[in-house]
């Protein structure tokens, strides 16, 4: 069997980031990506996971495979997006974060509300603590701890003036685990590559969609034989003829 092309939005925001519009509920955004042909879609609420493991239920459900996501704001205020292997992995580590986020009340009105979804798309809970706040840690600790979890980090949108690692820091370190850097859904990778040292990088795009009408707004394409993990790992990391391309 040979490397077969899929289409991938990673990093897609749902009601459970105040940001996002009130209609990215897990099932239309499940939808969407159906309608949009993408195969791949990860939910990336910041600096929390629970809208994803009913965002992957419906995946199975519809075919579209849901990799466990989770967008971190650092202590530099650098956004990473950082995938697992499993949703036990994704817990592992939100667990661990939670010690780090500090508890300030979300103003709704000046902020956005905060949803988690049930499997019947209802709302469960409303957050009442901002969610878009930095964590006290580094990248270097995030990078870290993703690791321990056998994830991986892909450093947000690195062409941006806010939240960007290339931004707040002047370069990706070169120490830091990381195969990939997301550029922003307006910017080609040729651009990308032409006005930023982006070196080693596999450069992806991906929407950053917090509306139904950006999902898939932008893609990456996946040459991977099977939609699994060590297929997804291996594209990355541009090992046995796996590729991605943007």
């Amino acid at each position: 069997m040979g490397e077969e092309p899929f289409r991938a939005d990673l990093h897609i925001h749902s009601v459970l980031s105040p940001c996002a519009e009130r209609e990215m509920l897990p099932h239309c955004i499940v939808l969407e990506a159906l309608e949009k042909g993408l195969n791949i879609i990860a939910v990336t609420d910041h600096n929390s996971d629970e809208n994803v493991a009913v965002t992957m239920e419906l995946g199975c459900r519809f075919g579209v495979w849901v990799i466990p996501g989770i967008e971190i704001e650092s202590r530099e205020e650098v956004h990473l997006l950082c995938y697992f292997p499993s949703l036990e992995r994704l817990r592992s580590f939100t667990s661990y974060l939670t010690a780090y986020l500090p508890l300030l009340t979300l103003n709704e009105n000046l902020c956005g509300q905060e949803w988690v979804i049930d499997d019947d798309g209802k709302i469960k809970e409303r957050k009442n603590h901002l969610l878009t706040h930095s964590l006290n840690l580094s990248v270097e600790d995030v990078c870290e701890r993703v690791r321990k979890e056998k994830g991986i980090v892909i450093p947000s949108h690195v062409d941006r003036k806010a939240y960007s690692i290339v931004q707040v820091l002047g370069f990706v370190p070169p120490q830091l685990p990381v195969s990939a850097v997301e550029v922003s859904r307006g910017l080609s990778v040729k651009k990308a590559r032409e006005t930023m040292d982006l070196g080693r990088y596999r450069v992806v795009r991906f929407s950053d969609a917090h509306s139904l009408s950006e999902i898939g707004s932008a893609y990456s394409t996946f040459y991977i034989k099977t939609a699994s993990w060590q297929e997804f790992i291996m594209a990355i990391e541009g090992k046995n003829g796996r590729k991605v391309s943007a």
